[in-house]
Formats: structure tokens, sequence, C-alpha cells
């Protein structure tokens, strides 16, 4: 290799910048550690050649010491009193009773998970009722030392209970504490007892006067992810609401996506799910008016059905001895467990208003219930409550028909009327005293319906919510509290999808047959043309009793295979009761000649009666002005 003599002094000379360089640095670092006793104790740890790590090592353990010290410091100003118990491990202590595993946590001192032994999701895996995976449940107050509110969801309380299992009658008592000494404490209590659903709860600030801020509630701050349970997400978001009631006893609920104030104090709140809830109820005192209540909906979450929060002010009073007692009822939506509590929590069962709640209280529930302790299935129950039904109707029922024969019989002298009398306020007043004569009541078929309606709403708001009925098989139902699907789909077909779903229920497919059935034998028992004669309006009427079985093939397709089952039962045994009054009970010869005598005979008029002749006149009055 040949190099010219230019590349040779160059070379030369960097070597020797190098080399000359090297020695400077060592000589400046050495008059460096003379005049820094300190950092040449830490430099000795090093080798020369990563002096300048070391420096940068040791100016970096001076800035961690500094924002410690700092955050320390910062800790104390937040936390004030409490700062000491914003330092610990969580630990977890699990109470099992003949119902429920409750899993208590010491950081915050509160209930971090239920599980409900006696029930399963609809995936058969342990049915978890709610889980606190942070600071879901916790108090926040203002002390006097400190800038921010204290949260409980950052201390960690002191228990001496360990895990066990209570049973029967045993009761059990748990405490977390935070203690600040000279007797002032902060307690969450407890008591379990040994089964049920239903546990006290307590907050007590002992001796915390000068503590805790005057005229400052403590609030409870409650945020609650309902998991998915049941088959679908839809229904499961349908059926879920905060409900709650104040101390005047005025209750209502929040469905749909919205935040709200709530003026009036408040007795209890509830997180209610189609079939299970959380609820907490004041006992002495009532939580202070303005709690704040939001619904949120994780549309994009199917296992989440709603998200519930809630803000509630404990009226602290200042004193020495504070003490707030609550209930907790974490369970199933029972009606008789939910009765017990005696605060009106059945409520959150959606029985229908009125009428309606009256039905499902004080008939068609204590039958329901009665039954289910001597017939374990429930689609056998649902067919004896429906026959119970029937013979409690069956009277007016007999009527109906009855009616509807005379009626029958009544066709030729009425269609006569209809020639003779062509003005129609003239052919009502004639037809009023047709009916007067014979003792015919024109609106004896329409009682039963009347009676019998409001039983079939009832039961169209009970059966969705019914918690007797979720996972109950019967026959090819794996499930009577959801739809009894025996063809499905997946893909999602316009319109279809939207009004029928992704599926086929045969209950709902037997219910609609067994309507037309219905429907034909009713129209046969009717008089040609309709009661009131022939015309468009009565084969407008004809034609909406073909179609209305159609609609509820929509309509019922979704619901829970017990109501359709329900009303299938409810068509063939309207089949079967009608056949029989007209196979053995009704004789249209007989019905006629009964006719005939009643015609022979003084008839006075019904009030009722006398109303329509004297409403038919004064329309025939308002006729003959118009005319005039």
């Amino acid at each position: 290799m040949n190099f010219d003599k230019n590349t040779v002094i160059g070379i030369v000379l960097i070597i020797f910048i190098f080399v000359g360089f090297s020695y400077y640095n060592v000589y400046e670092q050495e008059q460096y550690l003379k005049t820094h006793p300190k950092t040449a104790k830490q430099a000795s740890k090093y080798p020369v050649k990563d002096t300048l790590k070391a420096e940068q090592a040791q100016a970096d353990t001076t800035k961690v010491a500094d924002i410690q010290q700092d955050s320390i410091a910062q800790t104390s100003i937040t936390e004030g009193s409490f700062a000491s118990f914003t330092k610990g491990s969580e630990q977890l202590v699990t109470i099992e009773n003949e119902d429920c595993i409750y899993t208590f946590s010491n950081k915050g001192g509160i209930i971090k998970k239920v599980e409900l032994k006696n029930y399963k999701t609809f995936q058969n895996t342990p049915l978890i009722l709610f889980e606190n995976n942070g600071d879901d449940f916790n108090f926040s107050f203002i002390t006097n030392d400190s800038k921010t509110p204290v949260q409980t969801g950052n201390l960690f309380f002191a228990t001496t209970t360990t895990s066990q299992k209570i049973s029967g009658t045993q009761q059990l008592q748990i405490n977390y504490t935070i203690n600040l000494g000279n007797g002032k404490t902060y307690v969450h209590t407890y008591t379990l007892n040994g089964k049920g659903y239903v546990l006290d709860f307590a907050v007590q600030a002992n001796k915390m006067a000068d503590v805790l801020a005057a005229n400052q509630p403590i609030t409870l701050n409650w945020k609650q992810n309902l998991p998915a349970q049941e088959g679908g997400i839809e229904d499961e978001r349908y059926n879920s609401s905060i409900y709650y009631m104040n101390d005047v006893k005025e209750d209502d609920n929040l469905t749909r996506d919205k935040e709200e104030t709530l003026e009036a104090p408040l007795k209890w709140i509830s997180y209610k799910q189609k079939f299970f809830n959380t609820s907490i109820i004041a006992e002495q005192a009532n939580f202070k008016k303005e709690a704040q209540i939001k619904v949120v909906t994780p549309k994009d979450n199917n296992k989440i059905v709603k998200t519930f929060t809630s803000q509630l002010q404990l009226p602290y009073n200042n004193s020495n001895t504070f003490s707030f007692p609550m209930k907790l009822f974490m369970g199933p939506n029972q009606y008789d467990a939910l009765k017990k509590m005696d605060v009106e929590l059945t409520d959150i069962i959606p029985l229908g208003w009125s009428i309606l709640g009256l039905i499902n209280k004080f008939f068609i529930i204590p039958i329901f219930h009665f039954l289910s302790k001597f017939i374990s299935n429930y689609g056998i129950n649902i067919l004896i409550l429906a026959i119970i039904i029937k013979l409690v109707t069956y009277p007016f029922t007999f009527k109906s028909t009855l009616s509807m024969a005379k009626m029958k019989v009544l066709k030729p002298e009425l269609d006569e009327l209809k020639k003779k009398y062509p003005n129609q306020a003239e052919f009502g007043q004639k037809q009023m005293e047709l009916y007067s004569q014979t003792g015919v009541s024109p609106f004896g078929g329409c009682l039963p319906m009347l009676l019998q309606m409001p039983i079939l709403i009832a039961m169209y708001r009970l059966f969705p919510s019914s918690i007797e009925l979720r996972q109950q098989p019967f026959l090819w139902a794996t499930d009577l509290s959801s739809y009894d699907s025996i063809i499905s789909w997946s893909s999602h077909i316009p319109v279809i999808s939207t009004l029928f779903g992704n599926h086929i229920s045969l209950f709902t497919i037997l219910m609609s047959i067994s309507s037309v059935v219905v429907t034909k034998m009713t129209s046969q028992m009717q008089p040609a043309g309709g009661m009131g004669g022939e015309g468009m309006m009565a084969q407008q009427m004809k034609m909406m009793q073909y179609l209305m079985p159609v609609m509820l093939l929509f309509m019922f397709n979704k619901q829970p295979a017990a109501l359709s089952y329900y009303y299938f039962l409810f068509n063939v045994l309207t089949f079967a009761q009608n056949w029989l009054i007209q196979k053995f009970y009704i004789d249209e010869d007989a019905i006629r000649a009964q006719i005939e005598i009643n015609k022979k005979k003084p008839k006075k008029q019904s009030a009722f009666q006398q109303k329509m002749q004297d409403m038919i006149k004064q329309q025939q009055e308002v006729q003959k002005n118009r005319k005039k």
C-alpha cells in the first residue's frame, strides 16, 4: 500500500492530538477529585473511564430522593390526618353464608365482590353480581388539615376478621377501622346473617369533630358495571334501571342514558338488573337531597349491560358519635324477599300500574308461589294457573256464549227491522226495544274479554321479569324466561331481523295458530255479518280478528317462552270451554222458545237500556233539527 507525504503527516497529527487529550483529561479529573472529597469516595467505586456515569447516577439519586420527599410532603398535605393510612397492601377476606359468597377488602373497607351461590349465568358460570375493580364504592369527606377530599378507597383499614363460613341463625360482625389515636376512629361495620341476601352496614365517626370539617357531608360515590348474565344483551339492557324512593314515598326510575339530580332526600336507591339487584336502604335518617345519578350504556361492549353511577350524601352533623346505619340487599328480584324489606322495594319489579299491579300482587303471584311449593316443574304450574283462571272466569264466559247464541237466534228479526227502518237512529231504537222484550243483552259477549284482558296484560308484565322462571326448562324450551328457538340464523336480514329477530319460536307459532282457530270458532258462534248486521264495519272487524294472530307472531317471537306458552294454553282452554258449552248447554230451539215467552211478559227496562234509548231519541232530534 502506497502513502503519499500528506497522508502520513495527517495520521501522525491525529495520533498526537488523541494522546495529548487523554493525558490532559486524566490530569483534570485528578485535580477535581482533590478539590471534591465527597465525590472522590463515590468515584472510587467506578473506573476512571466511568466517572461521568457516576456523576450522573449521583445526580439522579439526589433527584429521586427530592421527588420522594416532595411526594411524601404532598401526600401529607392532601390526605391530612389520614396520610399514614395510604400505605399498605391489600388483604382479602371471604365470608360465605348459605346463599352468598362475600369478598371484603381492607383497601377502602369495602365489599369487593359478591357471588350468588344458587344461580348461574346463561353460560353456566358462577354468577358474580358485581365486582369492584377500583374505587367503585368509596366515601369522600373534607378534613380540617387536608387540601382535597379524603377518599376512603385510597386508605388501608384494619380488621381482625378472617375468612370463614356461617349458616342458619349465625351472625358475624366485621369492623374495618382507621384509628387516629386518642379514641378517634373512622369505621365501616358490616353485620352478616347465616342465610339470605341482606346485611347491615354502618359508617361511624367517633370523636372526629375536630378532624372532619364542620357542615360538610360524607359523600358515598357508587359506581357499578352490570355484567351480562342472561341470553340476550338487548333484553337485559331494556330491563335494567336505577330505581329510587324519596322520603315521601314517591318512587321513580332512570332507564335511559341520562344524568339527574334528585331534589328530595332519598330513602333507598337500587341498581336493578333483569333478575337481580343491588340496593342501599337508609334506616334512621335519609340520604340528603340533591343526590346525583347517572346511566350510561356502553353499546360497543357486550359484556357490560349498563354502567350506573350515583353520589349520595350522608348528613354528617359534626358530632363526636356520628353513625349512619344502612341495609344492603344484594340478590335476586324475588317478590317475597323484597317485600320483607318493608320499604316498598318490590316497586323495582314491573308488575304494572293500577289494576294490573293488584292482579299480579294479590292473585297471580300468590297462586304461582303456592303451586311452586308442591310442584317444581314451572311449565305444569303455568298450566294449572291457566286452568284456575279459566275456572274463575267460567260463569262470565258461559253468559257470553249464551248471549251470542241469543243474538244468533234474533238475527232474522233484526234483519227485518233493518229493512223496515232504514234510518239508523230509528233502527237503533227498535233494536233496543227488541232486546228489552226478549231479555237479550247486546254487550253480554264483551264481559269475559273485559275481565280476561287485564289478566292477560298482567301476565305480559309479570313473566318477563319473573326470576322463578329463569333457566327453568320445559319440553323443548331450555329457559322459560327466554324465547324458545327451534330455528335460528346468525346473519342479519333487514326488516325481518328488526321485527322478528334471528330465530323462530315454536310456542309463538302455536299461540298464533290457536288464536286463528279460536277466532274462527267465535265467528261461527256469532250471527252472520256480525252482531250489528252486515256491512263494511263488520267485514273490517272480521279482517282485524284474523290479522291479530299475525301481529302477535311478530310481537311475541322475542318474548319469554313462558308468555307464549301461557297464551297458547289460554287459547286451547278457551276452545275447549266454548266447545263444551255449545255441545251440552246451548240449545237454539230452547233459546228461541224462551225468547217468545219473554216477549209476552211485561219487561221493565234496565237503567242502561233506558239511557241508551234516551240517547237514540236525542240523536233523532238532532238529525231532525239539521234537516230543518
